[in-house]
């Protein structure tokens, strides 16, 4: 354990001060670029002018995502005999995962929780199945709430792209329906078996394209795998309800979130369009961007809300208010809970484990 005396969140610490550095540099310039297309002036008034009661409801926004996604993150974790992580130990797992992605990527948050799965206990490929469970219901509920919120735009005639309002509405029911079909029980079996083998890599060609071959396989073995859990999950919501509202609650919360910094600027959105903003910027986390995706995000999310008929002024600066409380703020907290790690290393491998139901 003498390593992670040296790092914080996973994340040795001359690096994590290298991306918040570059976190925040990337924000400016990203402001700096908006600003060509803007008003600074209309910027800086709007934030001169916020309405400073909107901010406890932003911070208490977060605090519901906190609460929701560390239910979701015990009931998935505990499907099918998995670890029943008590409420104090998932909770300190989760608060350095959000530190972990504010200061690296998305991978850093997926890293932590494959790390704390597998000292519970998990065998590697199990731990691995179970990490992509958990973001495969996390982003199936952003899913849901993105295509509710495009029908809701849709018969309500608000003012969105239609191609944002088509695309919800078509990829999400198709990916459902490809979830079932992979993870069906006549399928899974095999789907899910399919065999890890270690091949050398040479400087013959032909090695490189049996490696792909082999590691295409374990990516799709593992992602059905995992995709499997979700539907056990399902299957049996009301023994596993954390798992499913707990990334209700979660998604609810950060979009509060949002919207509480919007009002703060005096802007009123339809709550349907500012859905439908709010999840198709955030495809962009899918990527593994450095610093938690710092400028890239702020500016899909400002233009996401401008397409929605927010002025781009507005809706840069709440954009920058919502990302302090939710990607900056959250450091304080996965900072007190980085000297725990050792705490964590010790008590993981003693987390019972569930029943396999």
């Amino acid at each position: 354990m003498a390593r992670h005396e040296h790092e914080l969140f996973g994340i040795d610490r001359k690096k994590a001060i290298l991306s918040a550095a570059l976190g925040l540099l990337l924000v400016v310039a990203a402001v700096a670029g908006i600003g060509q297309i803007t008003d600074f002036h209309h910027m800086t008034r709007a934030l001169g002018r916020a309405d400073g009661r909107w901010f406890p409801v932003c911070l208490g926004g977060e605090l519901l995502a906190y609460a929701g996604y560390v239910a979701a993150y015990r009931d998935v974790a505990r499907v099918d005999g998995g670890p029943c992580f008590p409420l104090w130990t998932a909770t300190r797992v989760v608060a350095i995962g959000f530190g972990a992605y504010a200061l690296g990527t998305s991978a850093g948050s997926l890293g932590l929780d494959y790390w704390a799965l597998h000292r519970a206990g998990e065998p590697p490929r199990a731990a691995l199945r179970r990490v992509l469970a958990l973001n495969s219901v996390e982003w199936m509920i952003l899913g849901i709430y993105a295509s509710l919120a495009a029908v809701l735009v849709a018969a309500s005639g608000e003012h969105a792209p239609p191609a944002m309002v088509l695309a919800w509405l078509i990829v999400v029911p198709a990916c459902i329906v490809a979830a079932i079909w992979v993870s069906s029980p006549r399928r899974s079996d095999r789907l899910t078996s399919l065999a890890h083998q270690h091949v050398r890599i040479t400087r013959d060609a032909r090695t490189w394209l049996v490696w792909a071959k082999h590691g295409g396989r374990a990516v799709l073995s593992d992602s059905i795998g995992g995709v499997v859990i979700v539907r056990h999950l399902l299957a049996r919501v009301r023994t596993y309800a954390g798992g499913v509202f707990g990334f209700a609650v979660f998604w609810a919360g950060d979009i509060a979130t949002l919207y509480a910094a919007l009002r703060a600027l005096d802007v009123h959105p339809p709550v349907p369009a500012l859905v439908l903003a709010y999840c198709t910027a955030y495809v962009v986390t899918i990527l593994p961007l450095p610093a938690g995706g710092s400028g890239g995000i702020e500016a899909g999310l400002a233009f996401s809300l401008n397409a929605v008929g927010i002025p781009l002024a507005q809706a840069l600066v709440a954009t920058l208010v919502y990302r302090f409380f939710t990607l900056w703020l959250p450091i304080v907290p996965a900072a007190l809970a980085a000297t725990q790690i050792r705490a964590l290393d010790e008590e993981l491998p003693r987390v019972p484990r569930a029943s396999f139901t």
